[in-house]
């Protein structure tokens, strides 16, 4: 307790006042590696900037500095960057207050990616692969994100390690 209690009073004076405690709740394992995802308990996501931890943690208990984009996992400090608020005691829960972020499913089978794939969400929403990259990794109707990031769009699928450039054709 005492720890806890020492180490959120050094994230305060070195980070700033708008620390707060929180909890990652996906992807399990979280894993500190750069351009991951996570999401916190108050619905915010983020991603890893720049960091290669490999700390396989499940639902850490987690430090979160917004201002200073740090958060801290087990004494450990890594960059993120924010990509859409959590939830607010102001806000209705059923609203989401950024809308860069879009969490669907894939519509049936999932195969990977080959350099100009495209995507059917269930959502009805439909984006194709513009990057180049190529991975194998089967998977029925997973989940993906899909978040904007300088000006363009990414897409992480669950399961799948690392995150493609997609553009949306409906």
């Amino acid at each position: 307790m005492m720890k806890t209690f020492i180490i959120i009073m050094l994230s305060f004076n070195v980070f700033g006042s708008d620390c707060y405690e929180s909890s990652i709740i996906k992807p399990m394992p979280f894993m500190g590696n750069n351009d991951e995802i996570f999401q916190l308990s108050d619905g915010s996501m983020w991603e890893v900037k720049y960091s290669y931890e490999y700390m396989y943690a499940y639902s850490p208990q987690v430090i979160i500095c917004p201002s200073s984009a740090k958060l801290i996992v087990d004494g450990k400090k890594i960059s993120v960057h924010r990509l859409s608020s959590g939830k607010t005691k102001k806000q209705p829960s059923s609203k989401n207050s950024n809308t860069n972020v879009i969490e669907s499913n894939i519509d049936g089978d999932f195969e990977g990616w080959d350099g100009e794939t495209i995507f059917k969400l269930r959502n009805g929403q439909i984006w194709q692969q513009s990057s180049y990259a190529y991975t194998y990794h089967y998977a029925y109707s997973p989940q993906v994100t899909i978040y904007k990031t300088g000006g363009l769009y990414k897409m992480k699928v669950d399961g799948v390690d690392s995150s493609i450039f997609v553009t949306q054709l409906k």
